[in-house]
């Protein structure tokens, strides 16, 4: 009895700093951010510290405004390139990792995995140089080989470069999650499917896929919600620019809080975010749970 009464205590003595850090750093922001949403509080300004309470106002003027659908329709497509990207690019680096015999598969994993270690903003700033204009930039000079003329990539194609960048940045999270799930399924259903005919093409399709389907879910699920947040790459990168082209919602929030110094405003843009992100969360939730 005793004994099970120390390891009660001693289990709560290692929950309560993690619950602390939790109510310190996600739960009460959220609840601050939540009340700030209706008011007209300000970073500068008599509503710094005078500020009141104005109701559905800020949403109001919110949903007023061309620019924050704009900032919601960019986070979709770059939402929709980087899953589509990544996707590719961690499924066939899963399936080469997957097989038995493959020469370099260690220096294919330290490639694809380097990336994870490196933080967003490094990462942005690495490819101020991969795209830089002229004849400066090292893509440019890839390009310049084979006699094409240099671009510049983040004023012609803003969006494409920050959706390159960031397939880069995440696919060895997919290829990972893909390859665990990849050495889950029982060799003797690829040899079944071998001795029958199947080609590579059709064990992908009819085997392997619907069998990790799960696996894809899950990393549906996390990829969208890290795209939806997306901030600080696209910031170093191009600022949400050239213009808008680049402000995401990530880059729309910040604006509006620190930029604009419209604290209320911002905050109930970022609670829309977490309305949207909680909406798609709860579709990839209930297809992980129907029984295909």
């Amino acid at each position: 009895m005793v004994a099970n009464r120390y390891e009660k205590w001693l289990l709560y003595g290692f929950l309560v700093p993690a619950f602390l850090l939790l109510v310190a750093f996600y739960i009460f922001p959220a609840i601050w951010a939540i009340r700030t949403s209706f008011t007209n509080m300000a970073l500068t300004g008599p509503n710094a510290l005078n500020f009141r309470f104005v109701g559905l106002r800020q949403y109001q003027k919110l949903f007023s405004d061309p620019e924050f659908f704009g900032a919601l329709g960019r986070t979709f497509i770059y939402a929709f390139g980087t899953i589509a990207g990544q996707f590719v690019i961690g499924m066939i680096c899963a399936l080469l990792m997957n097989r038995r015999k493959l020469i370099g598969q260690g220096i294919l994993l330290a490639a694809v995995i380097l990336p994870m270690v490196i933080p967003s903003l490094i990462q942005a700033l690495l490819w101020q140089s991969m795209l830089a204009n002229g004849e400066f930039g090292t893509l440019n000079r890839l390009i310049g080989a084979v006699g094409i003329p240099p671009v510049q990539w983040t004023r012609e194609f803003p969006m494409f470069s920050v959706i390159l960048v960031n397939f880069w940045n995440n696919s060895g999270f997919a290829m990972i999650l893909f390859l665990a799930g990849l050495e889950n399924i029982p060799r003797e259903l690829i040899e079944s499917a071998q001795i029958d005919g199947a080609t590579g093409w059709q064990q992908l399709i009819y085997i392997k896929l619907p069998l990790i389907r799960y696996v894809i879910l899950l990393w549906l699920l996390l990829n969208t919600l890290g795209c939806f947040n997306t901030f600080e790459l696209i910031y170093a990168l191009t600022g949400g620019g050239p213009g808008t082209t680049t402000t995401t919602m990530g880059i729309y929030v910040y604006n509006q809080g620190f930029r604009y110094f419209e604290l209320g405003l911002g905050s109930a843009a970022g609670l829309v975010l977490l309305v949207v992100s909680l909406v798609m969360a709860l579709i990839y939730v209930r297809f992980m749970r129907v029984e295909v």
